[in-house]
């Protein structure tokens, strides 16, 4: 099923560059990786014709493009992220990532937040109350905190 706004054309509202490669993501949630040696477009990173990329994230600790989406299959409700290594991207193969934190349950109000800075992501999943901190280089958990009372977190 491919969704009809997303064959539409939409203003740009994210641009990411990484190496050689500038990343244009559309209102509508299409996503598109153009060459900046060539100005051709390479490929579009969304994966399935239902989804709807929300926003881009470059991974210099990995030189990855994580995208955060939603699918018209779960009816827009829930955020999956994906890698997609940019060697990938250049050869014109973005189904060749993978999906990252499946066993969150990303269901607003949860969310992902990506911190470079500090190289760490943070998870909070509302169904269960439960905040987890990722390894921005591998994506192995390091720690959670199950309360219901948190109300911020920050990472330093």
């Amino acid at each position: 099923m491919v969704l009809p706004f997303l064959k539409k054309r939409s203003k740009i509202i994210e641009i990411v560059a990484a190496r050689d490669i500038v990343f244009a993501l559309a209102q509508s949630g299409v996503c598109a990786a153009f060459s900046r040696e060539t100005n051709q477009r390479i490929c579009f990173l969304n994966v399935s014709p239902d989804e709807v990329i929300r926003s881009l994230f470059y991974n210099k600790n990995n030189d990855s493009l994580i995208t955060v989406s939603v699918y018209a299959s779960d009816n827009f409700s829930s955020l999956k992220c994906r890698t997609t290594r940019i060697e990938y991207i250049r050869r014109g193969k973005p189904d060749a990532g993978f999906a990252l934190f499946e066993s969150e349950s990303l269901k607003w109000p949860g969310f992902v937040e990506f911190d470079d800075v500090n190289g760490k992501v943070l998870t909070y999943s509302a169904q269960d109350s439960i905040y987890k901190v990722f390894d921005l280089k591998n994506y192995t958990m390091l720690y959670s905190i199950s309360d219901k009372n948190v109300q911020e977190i920050k990472i330093r």
